[in-house]
């Protein structure tokens, strides 16, 4: 009876180990998605000019703006580097919906174009038969002068999506094409002179920006 106890808790405790990927897989997936991805960013974002009202069925409703940068690039690097880098992000955009701090807002609209850096890492989705891919963006730091001073700004991002596809996909070189059929897309957070808030961003209420890159297929 003990034996068959025993028994019994092993097989329990088995179902609710988490399988994971082994090294091997994770290297051998990050070798096939590591590439220089040519490209553009499409992004859209509200500022304070954009119109917002409530339908007919009281749903609330926005416009917002778009704009699209071509001749832009993501490289993801292999799993012993685990980063992607949005090349060339045009910082100066973000002056557009920065309006808590206008001399900030000024100093932005001249910044030039930086890399947005993020960490990633593969997983099984939740039902075991997919990978998973998803990546956490860095802060970016900026030194500004305005104002008569030095400024050092903290820019945040959020990435709130993962990328999913068969395993057999990622066997295949260039595979990143595959996890990022309709884009890959990360989101404004917030902004800090230093320590200081100066201005969070979302999609339900005030200014927002929602950046997308499309891989060229």
């Amino acid at each position: 009876m003990t034996v068959a106890m025993f028994s019994l808790a092993s097989c329990s405790s088995d179902d609710n180990v988490e399988r994971q990927l082994t090294n091997t897989q994770k290297e051998t997936y990050g070798q096939n998605i590591s590439g220089e991805y040519p490209g553009q960013y499409i992004i859209v974002y509200k500022d304070k000019d954009c119109k917002e009202w409530t339908d007919e069925e009281g749903w609330h409703k926005n416009e917002a703006h778009q704009e699209t940068f071509s001749d832009v690039q993501l490289d993801v690097s292999d799993y012993m580097m685990q980063h992607v880098f949005f090349q060339d992000f045009p910082v100066s955009l973000i002056s557009k919906v920065v309006d808590a701090d206008m001399e900030l807002s000024d100093a932005l609209a001249e910044a030039t174009p930086q890399a947005i850096t993020a960490r990633y890492d593969l997983g099984y989705d939740t039902d075991y038969e997919y990978i998973k891919w998803a990546f956490t963006p860095n802060v970016m730091s900026l030194h500004l002068v305005y104002g008569g001073a030095d400024h050092h700004i903290r820019i945040e991002f959020k990435n709130n999506y993962n990328y999913i596809c068969a395993a057999d996909e990622l066997t295949q070189p260039n595979s990143f094409l595959s996890l990022a059929k309709t884009g890959v897309a990360l989101q404004l957070k917030a902004i800090y002179d230093g320590s200081n808030l100066i201005q969070r961003f979302g999609a339900e209420e005030g200014n927002y920006m929602h950046i997308i890159f499309k891989a060229e297929l």
